[in-house]
């Protein structure tokens, strides 16, 4: 091939690659293209930390779901911000690991401050006066809504009536699920150390930056 017609094929050749460079950076920046070293280390992560895949929706039934957020006040999950990544935790008071558990739940609310992150604590106890009594004991009064959104689900202690645990498959708590945009992402089945280093780092990944 002589020099002439090689450089005549190298040109076209040169422009097609710049042309295609442009195109890969302008959609990766509109969010087109994901960053797939990112997933696969999420993937990666999920092996290690426990987590159940869920990858499905909530239904009507849970989203709008009555829940007490105090004595007269009412809460439901489509009161959540979208693009914000919901740690959504079923507990209560009389449960050890539920208890024993709570600290690390938020310590690991205060590593994620700078992301769109809020952790929703649905207690299964009998009554709001349990819930205050046991937050006065331990913290000095209830924690802000900022840090942890306590509510009560109505329907705990009442015979043969379903719950909202139930609507998610938890039978025996503590049980936590990771929910972003009305997507339930997985599930951790037991008690965790929420401060476990990939575990954050997972929900890390997960939530957007403030």
């Amino acid at each position: 091939m002589t020099e002439a017609r090689s450089k005549s094929v190298k040109k076209p050749l040169l422009i097609g690659l710049g042309i295609l460079l442009g195109v890969v950076v302008i959609l990766k920046g509109t969010g087109t293209i994901d960053d797939k070293g990112d997933k696969a280390r999420v993937d990666r992560l999920m092996g290690g930390i426990g987590a159940e895949i869920v990858d499905q929706s909530m239904t009507d039934e849970q989203q709008g779901w009555s829940l007490e957020a105090g004595p007269g006040k009412t809460f439901d999950l489509r009161q959540l911000p979208r693009d914000t990544v919901v740690f959504l935790n079923f507990w209560a008071t009389w449960c050890k690991p539920c208890r024993d558990e709570l600290p690390s739940m938020l310590r690991l609310r205060q590593r994620l401050a700078d992301r769109r992150f809020t952790m929703v604590a649905v207690s299964y106890d009998e009554s709001w006066d349990d819930i205050e009594s046991f937050f006065k004991q331990v913290a000095g009064s209830m924690p802000p809504p900022e840090q942890l959104v306590i509510v009560r689900d109505p329907k705990a202690g009442e015979e043969g009536v379903r719950t909202l645990r139930e609507t998610f498959g938890t039978t025996a708590i503590p049980d936590s699920y990771v929910i972003y945009n009305g997507r339930v992402i997985s599930r951790f089945v037991n008690a965790r150390n929420w401060t476990d280093p990939s575990i954050v780092e997972y929900l890390q990944r997960l939530a957007p930056k403030r």
